[in-house]
This record gives C-alpha cells, structure tokens and sequence, in this order.
C-alpha cells in the first residue's frame, strides 16, 4: 500500500502496532486494500475472520468482491455477521475459540455499527479484540452520531490509545453545553476533534470521502395551518399533563405522528412529484411511520399499480425490481436494509419525515448513489414549523458538521 506514515508503509505499520482502519468510500477498494495488508501478513497466521453487517455478507457483488481480492487467503477465511455475535452464543464461542487457540487476523467492516458500547455485539468483541494477532477497521465514513462513535472503534484497534473509560472519553472530548432549547447536551469542538484524530492518525492506513457526484439540497419548509396548530397543541397538552415522566423518544414519536401529515406538506409532496414526474425520473420518499405509508396508498393521488413500497416486512428483492423496471416512485421506510444493486438512476430523495439518525439518511443517499450512473442527486428535506422539527434539523446539522470537520482533518483537505 502505498500510504506512508512517520517513514513506514502500512504494512510495516500493522507489523508494529497490530491494527488499523481504512475509511473508503468503495466497498470494492476497501476490500481490495485490506486484503493488501491480509496478504502481507499471510504466513503469520492461521485464520482470516472477516465481520460484517448480515447486509453485506448476503450481497451476491459483496461475496464476489471477497472470493476475488481473497485469492490464497481463501482457505483460511471465515465470516461472520455482526449481528450473530449478539443473536446467537453458538457463533459467538465459535468466534471465541478460534480467537483464542489460533493466530487470527480480524476485520471488522461497516465498524460502526460497533459504535454503541451498550449493544452486545460490541461489549463482545472489545472483550475478544486483545486475542486477535492482527486487527484492521474498515468503514466509508468515521463517525456519523458524533465524535463518541469512534471510542468503541478505537477501543477495538488499541484498546491503551487512549487509556479511558467511556466516562472519561466524554470529559475529556464532549464537554456539557446549553443548546437553544435549554437542553443540556455534550458535544465536541472542532480543536478536540482535531486532537482525538490526530492521536488515530498513525493507524489510518488510507481514506477517501471524495464524492464524484453532484448533490443539490433543498430544505422545504411547511406551516401548519391554525386547525392544525390548535390540535397539535390539544393533543401535546393532554399526553404531557397524563405521563409525568416519559422517554424522550417516546415523546419524539407521539409528538412527530401528530402533524406529519400536514396538508401544506402532503400538497407540497404532490406538488415535486408532479415535477419528478415530468422529468421522467425516479424518486425515494422515506418515512418514519407506516401510518403514512398507509395514507398514500389510499389517498387516491396514486394508480395502485405506479408506486412500490419497502419496510421491513415486504419482499425486498421484489419491490426492488419493481421499483427498477415498472414504477418510478417508491415509499421506503427508514429501517429497511442498504438497496444494494437493484436500486438503479435513482436521482431524487424526499425525506417525508425526520429522523434524529443522521447515519440512516446518509447511509440512505449513499446507497442510492452507490450505482447512479449519472451522479446527480437531489435532496428534499421537509420540515413543518414545529418546535420539535427544527431540534432535528439542528442536531443533524450539527452532526453534519462534525463529520465534515473529523473528514477535513483526516485527510486534511475540505474533500467532503
């Protein structure tokens, strides 16, 4: 490989330190380059564990891309998905046995969904990750909740990098703050995101956020109406007066599904419908509630047979197909499985209704551009004048930025 680090190439830096990341854009080249430094190390171990989302490892191009850069590392592969090493015991003592009796090279890609120290399959891996002889991250972008998502990934590469509980991770890089809805909040700064990189930076072997293709972002803003704004007040008032303490989500969910389906917006929905439509191309229209799916579908706009739908109960390769070949709009909701292949010259992206998950929507945009010919993509995020409303759009800015700012200094230019 030929990125050089303090005068030693990456392979002679896996050699010193035992592990690192790549954060590539292209599945096809972060795989070939880790296999890059697989075969450099080769001869020194028994086993290749290879760790992915179930998503990837049941993707037909995935497991080609695999069996292709793999070659002789071929027989001494094994896979696992992330999501077994929390489901199942059986796979997970498997996975610990070879870890502990064999020398084996762990990759770990698509790392962030290791981010959440709480979730099983992460708390099971950190405590495995010392058995590994070699350890190497792969991951198109670093973070996207935050600066914290990457304490677990640094956790996993070198555990005394940084020397500090998950508690003081936080003091030290995400100080407390008051945002503008008196909420207190930690967050990072540009400075401490500079620093924490800065101590990652010997164990990023490569990294590529450039992106070849053209996004056009349009925020559209909708009001509701005073019918409107008089029952999402009634009915705010009335949940809160009956739950005196309810999860913040919770909350979120109850309060979002109140006036998601605004008039104003669902006309404005029609309206650049109509317009995709003339343009003779195709859209995605993410939602967050099946309610709304529920309502298109017979609200009378649509023919049955010009729309498809995906969620997580429907036949994803079936709507997929349909979506490519006979229809040219499609209702997804967020929870649904990466596109893959099938979802092709897809230009345009409505996000009907928000979410505070800023990796489902770049992940969402991501895929779609993954295999856009063209490269041009547009972007429509709705917004409705609700106070909760413009706390997601300001928390997903603020997270945009971070991203931009931790990608800025990665590769220390403004590529993002």
């Amino acid at each position: 490989m030929e990125n050089i680090y303090g005068g030693l190439s990456a392979s002679e830096k896996l050699t010193r330190d035992k592990s690192g990341a790549l954060f590539l854009k292209m599945n096809s080249r972060k795989i070939q380059l880790a296999f890059q430094l697989i075969h450099s190390k080769l001869n020194e171990v028994d086993f290749v564990v290879w760790i992915a989302p179930n998503a990837c490892l049941s993707s037909l191009k995935y497991r080609a891309d695999i069996n292709n850069f793999a070659q002789t590392a071929l027989p001494k592969l094994k896979s696992f998905s992330v999501e077994c090493l929390s489901l199942s015991d059986v796979r997970y003592l498997q996975l610990y046995n070879l870890a502990d009796s064999f020398r084996v090279f762990c990759v770990v890609d698509d790392s962030l969904t290791i981010k959440n120290t709480e979730a099983g399959r992460t708390r099971r891996l950190l405590a495995i990750a010392p058995k590994f002889k070699y350890r190497l991250i792969l991951s198109s972008m670093p973070l996207t909740q935050g600066l914290i998502d990457l304490y677990s990934q640094i956790k996993f590469m070198n555990p005394s990098l940084l020397n500090l509980s998950e508690t003081q991770f936080c003091h030290k890089f995400l100080p407390y703050y008051i945002d503008e809805f008196q909420t207190v909040k930690r967050w990072s700064t540009p400075e401490n995101e500079r620093i924490l990189i800065e101590k990652m930076r010997p164990y990023i072997y490569d990294s590529d956020f450039d992106f070849n293709y053209r996004i056009k972002k349009y925020d559209v803003f909708f009001t509701l109406s005073k019918n409107e704004v008089k029952i999402y007040s009634d009915e705010k008032d009335n949940f809160l007066k009956r739950h005196y303490r309810v999860p913040f989500m919770e909350v979120v969910h109850k309060f979002q599904r109140i006036y998601t389906l605004c008039q104003s917006k669902i006309d404005g929905l029609f309206e650049i419908l109509s317009e995709i439509r003339l343009r003779k191309e195709k859209v995605v229209v993410f939602v967050k509630f099946l309610d709304e799916i529920d309502f298109f579908r017979d609200c009378g706009w649509f023919d049955w047979d010009n729309f498809a739908v995906l969620t997580g109960k429907t036949n994803k390769r079936k709507v997929m197909q349909l979506f490519e070949h006979n229809v040219d709009v499609l209702f997804s909701s967020y929870g649904v499985d990466s596109f893959g292949q099938w979802i092709k010259l897809c230009h345009n992206v409505i996000f009907f209704s928000q979410t505070f998950d800023y990796r489902l929507k770049v992940k969402m945009v991501h895929d779609i551009d993954y295999i856009n010919a063209k490269g041009e993509i547009n972007i429509y995020d709705f917004w409705v004048n609700t106070g909760l409303d413009e706390m997601i759009r300001k928390n997903l800015l603020m997270k945009h930025d971070v991203l931009t700012n931790v990608c800025n200094v990665i590769t220390n230019e403004g590529v993002l």
